[in-house]
């Protein structure tokens, strides 16, 4: 009989905490349901079978991890965490795009269950929950997780932090146990590998741990930073070990500071990425770019980490030369960080809008500009619990830093939503108990504080018309590479309705062409024109098209105006106009813009010798001259 209570106990606490995990299967179920939802409405669109910038380098990198090896020949020049796992996934299971993103859905999904298990203990249960359901419903973690690009990975990360760190405060018995620190180490070092900027808080989650555990006395504090350095090196070394047995020379994680912090900071540099070589914003380009640049400068053959140094002190030199303009871009970059338009480079979240009716409506409320000022709030009313408070604070702005330090996009400052989402949940949890208890003074000097941060959040510093409309061309270009006209032309048509977009208008042209559309190829190249005068692509393609309408003499004048302003943009507009004048009867002039090809570098001489168009020069001294040497 003695055994039966003790049975009965052990069935009662099983169930307590079986009921105690029931929410956070909930959150888990409703942010999966949420993601599916999200799926199922843009699954017939090309955005979900086309990849786009970073995706498409993600992807070729994958298959040649399955198809290469593991190991690779080359010493990593981007975080390699994201490839790999795409490579694992393409493994188990195929090269799926929708399976991908069905994997990211769970992983999504995850770090909204273990955001409100990290609420729950820096703050409360309900807390926590709530935290949960706004990392579930936030627009740009729906659109993130089911992007190819890590920055589901990077959330995943940074909620699997808080959760770590948050088990390290609290209970007595969780602040000894050593194998979290180490387990903080692991996650810490796997977050650099997806993102580089998360380096930095590794320093700043060591100050935290002296800081708010000093009470501990410095021993304890300093076993604990031993087994937080385990945890690093067990997933550190063997990345930098890789890296010297293929590179031959150590590199921690990757060799892309150097040009990433120049792209980022030089004289000209905007907040935005911009490539180091004019046109050659495709991913293809950056490392070799890179590479070419700097030994093209040095005159010598450079290691991954002097091709890194030389753009590090290339930068550190424009910094020096200008520190106020330097300054000033921080500045920039720093509002930037803090502005509710969701950045973007190739994709944004304002193109999928359009595609789901569902990441729209969120995006009308679970959106960065309404939840900052919440956890300002949020902040203000928990700062009596200050203990944990300021550590997360200092995490927040730790990783704002980074980011503000290199270029700024939305996934790159993504990972740090999750804190503010935990403040935003504490400043409405908080808020409803002050209104319920009819405390008011507290909840009135919140939000008066947090209303400068609206303002400065919403304040329109980037216009979110310049991040869609490149993605709708990005689109265009895609599907018109897959000779999907009827779609190409769509997408370029939205995102010249959004923004006037000069590159779409001549792609557009091209697209008419292609369709046999030569009348709507001169509305659409003029208006290229119209738009950008010195949009030379344009005024060449008009040009080519007017004549092929017979339309020469207009064709001519867009030639000279080309020829005009780039005397050495194209050789063969010299020679095209050497033909017109000939066919015309004006022999001297297109003798003299025959003269001016060669000059130029034209050297197909068997043309020049057959070509038709030149017959009526042949008969000229000059002409012969000309063959003859």
């Amino acid at each position: 009989m003695a055994k039966n209570p003790s049975r009965f106990e052990n069935t009662s606490i099983s169930a307590t905490r079986l009921k105690g995990a029931w929410p956070y299967v909930a959150i888990f179920l409703f942010a999966v349901t949420i993601r599916l939802v999200y799926l199922y409405e843009i699954i017939d669109q090309p955005i979900v079978s086309i990849l786009l910038g970073d995706a498409e380098s993600y992807d070729a990198w994958a298959q040649e991890i399955v198809g290469k090896g593991w190991i690779g020949d080359r010493t990593f020049y981007q975080a390699p965490f994201y490839p790999y796992f795409l490579a694992l996934v393409y493994t188990i299971g195929s090269r799926d795009f929708i399976l991908v993103r069905l994997v990211q859905i769970l992983i999504g999904s995850a770090s909204c269950v273990l955001l409100a298990s990290a609420g729950a203990r820096f703050f409360n249960k309900k807390a926590g929950l709530v935290a949960g359901c706004l990392l579930a419903l936030y627009a740009p973690a729906v659109f993130f997780d089911l992007l190819m690009q890590k920055a589901v990975l990077g959330m995943f990360f940074m909620c699997l932090l808080l959760f770590l760190i948050s088990k390290t405060t609290g209970q007595p018995g969780n602040q000894r146990q050593p194998g979290t620190w180490v387990l903080i180490g692991v996650c810490l070092a796997c977050f650099a590998l997806v993102r580089e900027n998360a380096l930095i808080l590794i320093p700043a989650v060591g100050a935290w741990m002296i800081i708010g555990l000093r009470s501990d006395g410095w021993q304890r504090i300093l076993v604990k930073g031993i087994f937080l350095g385990i945890g690093l090196c067990l997933i550190f070394l063997p990345v930098t070990l890789r890296n010297y047995v293929v590179g031959d020379e150590f590199v921690l994680t990757t060799s892309q500071l150097g040009p990433n912090f120049y792209i980022g900071n030089n004289r000209d540099a905007t907040g935005f990425y911009e490539p180091l070589v004019e046109g050659h914003s495709d991913w293809k380009f950056e490392r070799s770019d890179a590479k070419e640049l700097a030994e093209a400068a040095l005159g010598q053959e450079l290691t991954p980490n002097q091709i890194s140094d030389y753009w590090l002190d290339k930068a550190v030199n424009d910094i020096r030369d200008n520190p106020l303009g330097w300054l000033r871009l921080m500045g920039k970059k720093w509002l930037m960080v803090w502005n509710s338009t969701e950045a973007s480079d190739s994709e944004s979240i304002y193109a999928h809008y359009r595609f789901s009716r569902l990441l729209s409506l969120l995006g009308q409320v679970f959106q960065f500009g309404i939840f900052l000022p919440i956890a300002i709030l949020g902040i203000c009313l928990s700062w009596p619990n200050r203990k944990h408070v300021w550590g997360l604070v200092w995490l927040w702005l730790c990783f704002a830093g980074s980011v503000a330090l290199f270029f700024v996009f939305a996934r790159y400052r993504h990972p740090m939503n999750a804190i503010m989402l935990l403040f935003a949940a504490t400043g409405m949890t908080c808020a409803f108990q002050l209104i319920a208890e009819k405390r008011f003074k507290p909840l009135v000097l919140g939000i008066l504080t947090a209303i400068p941060f609206a303002v400065f959040a919403n304040w329109p510093l980037v216009s979110r018309a310049k991040m869609e409309a490149p993605t709708h061309f990005n689109i265009g270009y895609e599907m018109e590479r897959r000779n999907e006209l009827d779609a190409a032309k769509e997408a370029y048509l939205v995102s010249v309705a959004i923004d006037s977009n000069t590159l779409a208008y001549n792609n557009l042209g091209m697209v008419a062409m292609k369709q046999g559309q030569p009348e709507d190829a001169i509305l659409y190249f003029s208006e290229a024109v119209k738009t950008k005068p010195d949009n030379w692509n344009a005024r060449i393609n008009l040009g080519i098209v007017l004549s092929q309408m017979g339309r020469k003499a207009e064709a001519i004048e867009q030639y000279r105006e080309v020829v005009r302003n780039q005397p050495d943009y194209n050789p063969s507009l010299y020679y095209n106009i050497a033909c017109y004048y000939a066919v015309e009867g004006q022999l001297t002039r297109g003798m003299e813009w025959l003269k001016k090809a060669v000059s130029h570098g034209y050297d197909n001489w068997e043309l020049i010798r057959s070509d038709p168009d030149l017959q009526n020069l042949r008969g000229l001294p000059e002409y012969r001259d000309l063959i003859s040497r």
